[in-house]
């Protein structure tokens, strides 16, 4: 009999990834979820065999209904959804709030509604949520605007606290910083420089190693990793070694033949660059993950070598010599 994986956000980058590995798993069939399943867009999905049902994630019942008969589910919220939303936007003006901290509210209830929904799943076997670490916590406080970080952190908090059982199904995926990250604009891509070189900016230090991964091509594979071993597991999902920005923007140099080099500059500095909202949320982040670790430096938190399972990876040099760096170029 097939199993079943039930992929919310289905078409964004981690959800593609795992409808691409399960779609080649024998013995598994693909669901996933969307607002409108009649879209033309959703065709070439159910072209390659994925069943899609509506669902939406401000609403409970429609994804207890998508998510019956599934031996696994694989849940994802997205946190800078809210910053697009015109209700948001609204209510950040009339209360003075950050619409960071709407957002970060936003996220933890749709997180709720999948896991309460998850939990009335008759038969599932895996709940599989991507998180991220609790930046305000492992930082001891240093660190108070990662609201997509944090936000994440609290669905697992409130999922353990009160669904036990749902719980004992549950294995965390902190998707580690996207390698692809470059292609959001110049605030985070390699800039060329009057002399000819290419330089990067983050606030970041430079010579201390960090997780990237290719999340388009690796996250189904740490998914189906932790299908494949009991649940409880924590699994932070990077590609081959961390690295340093200096070493990434080497093998940026070394691959594209152009000279090329990291500096670091500050969290100020992406504020100006960026929208306040983003610049500070992003400048933290940046800050926050070299200083503390991706995940805090959690001492519960394992890395793809350690899961027990084979579990692909793709290295940071062979992402650089396969990436189109044209734009930049």
């Amino acid at each position: 009999m097939s199993k079943l994986i039930v992929i919310v956000g289905i078409t964004g980058t981690q959800g593609a990834s795992v409808a691409d590995v399960f779609l080649q798993e024998s013995g598994w069939k693909v669901r996933g979820i969307t607002r409108d399943p009649s879209k033309p867009s959703a065709k070439p999905l159910t072209d390659r065999g994925i069943e899609l049902v509506k669902g939406n994630m401000d609403d409970q019942a429609s994804l207890e209904a998508a998510f019956q008969g599934a031996t696994a589910i694989y849940s994802i919220t997205d946190f800078w959804q809210g910053m697009r939303s015109p209700k948001l936007q609204e209510e950040a003006a009339k209360t003075g709030k950050p619409i960071n901290e709407l957002c970060y509210e936003y996220e933890i209830e749709q997180g709720k509604n999948i896991a309460r929904a998850a939990a009335n799943v008759k038969g599932l076997e895996h709940f599989i949520c991507s998180s991220l670490s609790d930046a305000r916590k492992w930082s001891k406080g240093k660190y108070t605007w990662v609201w997509h970080f944090d936000s994440k952190a609290q669905v697992v908090y409130w999922i353990k606290d009160n669904l036990p059982d749902l719980a004992k199904k549950m294995s965390v995926l902190q998707v580690a910083c996207y390698a692809t990250n470059w292609q959001s604009g110049p605030a985070t891509a390699p800039q060329k420089q009057p002399d000819g070189s290419y330089k990067m900016f983050l606030p970041c230090d430079p010579n201390t190693p960090v997780p990237l991964v290719q999340t388009r091509k690796d996250t189904g594979n740490f998914v189906r990793a932790l299908t494949q071993v009991p649940p409880g597991k924590t699994l932070l999902g990077y590609g081959g070694e961390k690295i340093s920005w200096s070493e990434f923007m080497r093998l940026f140099g070394e691959v594209n033949g152009v000279k090329a080099s990291f500096e670091s500059n500050t969290i100020a500095d992406f504020e100006n660059i960026l929208p306040a909202a983003m610049g500070r949320e992003l400048g933290e982040m940046f800050a926050y993950f070299t200083e503390f670790g991706y995940d805090g430096n959690d001492p519960e938190v394992i890395s793809p070598k350690d899961i027990g399972v084979p579990c692909p990876t793709t290295s940071m040099k062979e992402y650089i010599k396969n990436e189109d760096w044209s734009s930049v170029l």
